[in-house]
């Protein structure tokens, strides 16, 4: 398999003053995952491709922005003008739909096929799924201008700062020159580690064996049956996944204190728990700002992520870690008080009834 590359910088610390410069931001990936896009340079507007590798026409007819589109086929993927012409990757779309961004699994051509075909294991005809190598990311978001690209990227870095690539799916984020309504266009997307596990929804979560019962369901790292008449083995994962919960928390408060800004965890499927009792945050392109107001700040899609992700902060303390909310707590007693709640709520139904 041909072993090619894509040139960005991430994260961008400055302008890039020449071609010998942008060179030295090269960076190999799977050959598996190898796009092929324009580098933007910040400074000049200038967009400097690849040699030597082909693109698809960059000359389309015009039609809808992808960023417009409710929906996005995988193999509307594989015609846009920054993807590389191949035939060893498939884009899948993922079964998470994403407000602020069109979400697919980067997939090897070869496990496709054994998962449709089959493939014969001990004399056996298995159907094994592919696995995701990435996670394949374009954001929605129209940036007023080339800061406001940086900006969003350094929220990314942010996180990363103060959770760590354990806590988090990392990711690397680059930006493409999009041609496909005619004209060139800068769009911000993002290659992302695939994070493998069960959804840790805060919204259900029963009684404190809630992790107990969690790993008793979910399959080994082989996808082999887990032993659930092993309790040993399931009470230790249990308690390291406690463990990086408590740890994820702190590291939100040191992050909410220091910096001022939270991610949203508000979200069905924000939150991981992998088979090894690992927790990952998946959503990494929502972080709002935390500011002590009377008015019920909404992000940047009318949603009040920041209210309800504290809320979803004091669950994961009170449910899970089974530590008792403190009344002196300033930022619970603020953000979770009775009225400033209900409010919240009447602005989330309106908010889904938009939705729906």
């Amino acid at each position: 398999m041909e072993n090619n590359s894509f040139i960005y910088k991430a994260p961008w610390s400055g302008p890039v003053e020449t071609k010998k410069q942008i060179k030295k931001t090269k960076r190999t990936i799977p050959a598996m995952i190898s796009f092929s896009f324009a580098f933007y340079h910040p400074e000049k507007y200038c967009l400097y491709r690849l040699p030597g590798v082909c693109y698809n026409n960059p000359i389309m007819d015009k039609q809808a922005d992808i960023r417009d589109q409710a929906h996005l086929s995988g193999t509307e993927v594989k015609k846009l003008n920054f993807i590389k012409n191949s035939e060893d990757i498939i884009f899948r779309k993922y079964y998470r739909s994403g407000l602020r961004s069109h979400i697919f699994e980067v997939l090897a051509a070869n496990d496709v096929l054994k998962e449709t075909q089959g493939e014969i294991i001990d004399g056996i005809r298995m159907f094994p799924r592919a696995r995701p190598t990435k996670i394949f990311r374009i954001l929605r978001n129209r940036f007023k201008n080339k800061e406001a690209i940086f900006q969003e990227v350094k929220k990314y870095n942010l996180l990363l700062q103060f959770l760590g690539p354990e806590l988090i799916a990392t990711s690397q984020e680059f930006m493409v020159d999009y041609t496909g309504t005619g004209t060139s266009q800068i769009v911000l997307c993002g290659l992302q580690e695939y994070v493998e596990g069960q959804i840790l929804d805060p919204w259900r979560l029963y009684g404190k064996d809630y992790l107990l019962e969690l790993f008793k369901s979910m399959p080994n790292k082989d996808k082999s049956p887990r032993d659930i008449q092993c309790r040993p083995q399931v009470e230790k994962l249990a308690d390291k996944a406690r463990n990086n919960i408590e740890n994820f928390v702190k590291k939100i408060r040191h992050m909410i204190t220091n910096a001022g800004y939270i991610p949203d965890l508000a979200g069905i499927g924000n939150l991981i728990i992998t088979p090894e009792g690992n927790l990952k945050l998946v959503d990494i392109n929502n972080i709002v700002e935390i500011k002590l107001s009377n008015t019920i700040l909404l992000d940047d899609k009318g949603y009040p992520s920041c209210d309800v992700s504290i809320e979803v902060l004091a669950i994961l303390e009170q449910d899970i870690l089974q530590k008792k909310i403190s009344l002196d707590d300033p930022l619970f007693q603020f953000f979770l008080s009775p009225d400033r709640k209900k409010k919240v709520k009447t602005i989330e139904k309106k908010f889904y009834e938009k939705q729906a």
